[in-house]
């Protein structure tokens, strides 16, 4: 046997949980665990929407997206959050990659959340706050920043955290695979924004002019 097939017989998926969706019989929200041979438990949780009734008979055979990466709080909260809040399909689906999960769990009354997790299970940097100047909502806002392992680039997200949600965030809009120095420019920006609007527009322009350069075009971008 390969040695790659060993690695890959060191770790089996089990299905831990699952709750149909609420006007949704045909769909569930499941909890999948990673197991690694000879450790005592989990390492590690997903989270993901399912239509086939026999997927935790064999879970890798469902092609489904899931959120990875999780704590076993952090992804029964996850699959809680979808179960009661979505309740069709496409909703749930679009509520799971919305989400960016706190590092901090603590339920009601919470401080900012230093780093959230998004949905390929990267961390974010320490969080920055953002005011929506001169309204008054019951959301707050925050700028976070991922990097990519693979790659080195970075992603740059504006999250909304609502009251009745709290302390989950939801992605507002982002802009991934920027250079570092293109990733800091856009922060500073949207921390200088004075309205969601003004937010949304510097977002868009980011998506528009910052993230066309592929892989080897560093060259090209950054200034002589």
């Amino acid at each position: 046997m390969e040695p790659e097939e060993l690695h890959e017989d060191r770790f089996e998926i089990l299905e831990v949980w699952r709750r149909p969706l609420r006007a949704d019989d045909s769909a569930s929200v499941r909890v999948l665990a990673r197991l690694e041979a000879g450790l005592m438990g989990p390492d590690e949780y997903a989270v993901g929407i399912t239509t086939r009734p026999d997927a935790h008979l064999a879970p890798l055979l469902d092609e489904a997206d899931l959120f990875t990466g999780l704590s076993f709080a952090e992804a029964h909260w996850v699959a809680a959050v979808l179960a009661s809040a979505a309740e069709q399909t496409d909703e749930a689906e679009t509520l799971l990659f919305n989400l960016r999960v706190p590092t901090e769990l603590t339920w009601r009354d919470v401080e900012l959340a230093s780093e959230v997790i998004e949905p390929s299970g990267r961390r974010s940097a320490p969080l920055i706050p953002w005011t929506n100047e001169g309204v008054d909502t019951p959301s707050r806002f925050a700028i976070a920043t991922y990097t990519f392992e693979d790659c080195g680039h970075q992603a740059v997200e504006l999250l909304r955290q609502d009251s009745d949600a709290a302390p989950f965030w939801v992605q507002e809009a982002g802009v991934g695979h920027l250079l570092a120095r293109d990733a800091r420019s856009l922060t500073r920006l949207l921390f200088g924004a004075g309205s969601i609007e003004e937010a949304h527009e510097l977002i868009q322009s980011g998506q528009d002019n910052l993230a066309k350069h592929g892989e080897g075009d560093e060259e090209d971008i950054l200034p002589d």
